[in-house]
């Protein structure tokens, strides 16, 4: 029988795949943060919400057409990147309350999306090298 509850949760926290977790954080970047941003601020940051677009953009191509982890790590860094810049921004202007606090959770669970896929690439490095040994002895 299966696992439930607290273990089925550590289980999929530490095991599954970071790939759905990456869409969707693409997702709020190019929607949400935008729209986010020019609610609340008179005067957004136009420099945050073209780089939230071309983060979440790139996010997607990287995991939904290019598929390699080199590319979804590097994808990963800069929206971690984004994440903390829109963190940072809410902190410095007061309004890291309420509702945007959901702000915070998108940055730590893509600091999470990143440990996860450099676990990933160093994983299919190391398998890589041993079907390179074992294919040339």
């Amino acid at each position: 029988m299966g696992k439930h509850g607290l273990d089925k949760l550590k289980e999929l926290f530490w095991y599954s795949d970071s790939e759905p977790n990456e869409v969707l954080i693409a997702f709020c970047h190019i929607i949400a943060l935008p729209a986010a941003l020019c609610v609340d601020f008179d005067n957004p940051s136009i420099l945050l919400i073209s780089g939230g677009i071309a983060a979440g953009s790139f996010q997607m191509w990287a995991v939904l057409w290019n598929g390699t982890l080199r590319m979804r790590l590097i994808a990963v860094q800069v929206a971690a990147l984004i994440a903390l810049g829109t963190v940072e921004n809410l902190i410095a202007s007061g309004l890291m309350n309420g509702s945007r606090v959901g702000w915070m959770i998108i940055m730590l669970i893509e600091l999470k999306n990143q440990e996860m896929t450099m676990c990933n690439q160093s994983l299919e490095q190391k398998a890589s090298i041993y079907l390179y040994r074992d294919n040339n002895k």
